[in-house]
């Protein structure tokens, strides 16, 4: 098995691991806030999707492939948003800067998340396939990041499978608390 075979397969592994978690729910289910968490496991499909899907095209085309929104926008004043942080106790997601990634429109339903995800896995299959792994871009500014540092394809791809089996973990908890199922044990 090569080193793409295998970045292939375990991403694969984990998204199937957060799929499953969805497995027999209802929409509501779903939808549904089951801990102290606002997290519910239709916003982590959709979060899953989105932030896999702009970290393999940042892989390949660089910051400007996030489109200049959001928290990677070269204009966000990061004192303001550290300030804001402060001001809520240090979370971000208290802020005007909450990453509404995790928020849902009507048409998002199961099936539809469930779709997106198979498009952008088998978009980031082919990348993987093709591109150089060693080809490295510059991260985009943001206090999270050491500045002047570059990712090569292969680190992106290894920071979605962590990114990935992170929110699997969080789906597990999520439904458990939903109404007992674990995926994970």
């Amino acid at each position: 098995m090569t080193e793409r075979d295998e970045l292939i397969e375990t991403l694969a592994r984990h998204r199937g691991f957060l799929l499953h978690t969805a497995a027999g729910l209802t929409e509501e289910q779903a939808r549904t806030a089951s801990t102290v968490s606002a997290l519910t496991i239709a916003g982590l499909l959709k979060h899953v999707a989105d932030t896999e899907e702009g970290w393999m095209q940042f892989a390949i085309h660089g910051s400007e492939s996030f489109g200049g929104g959001g928290v990677y926008e070269s204009d966000v004043d990061w004192e303001a948003v550290d300030a804001a942080a402060a001001d809520n106790n240090g979370d971000w997601g208290s802020s005007e800067w909450e990453d509404t990634r995790f928020v849902l429109s009507d048409d998002e339903t199961l099936d539809v998340l469930r779709a997106r995800i198979h498009t952008v896995a088998a978009a980031t299959e082919q990348i993987l396939r093709e591109a150089d792994l060693d080809h490295s871009t510059p991260l985009p500014e943001a206090p999270w990041f050491e500045p002047g540092t570059s990712w090569s394809v292969r680190r992106v791809a290894l920071h979605m499978i962590a990114e990935i089996s992170q929110h699997a973990g969080h789906a597990d908890i999520i439904r458990e608390a939903i109404d007992g199922q674990r995926t994970m044990g």
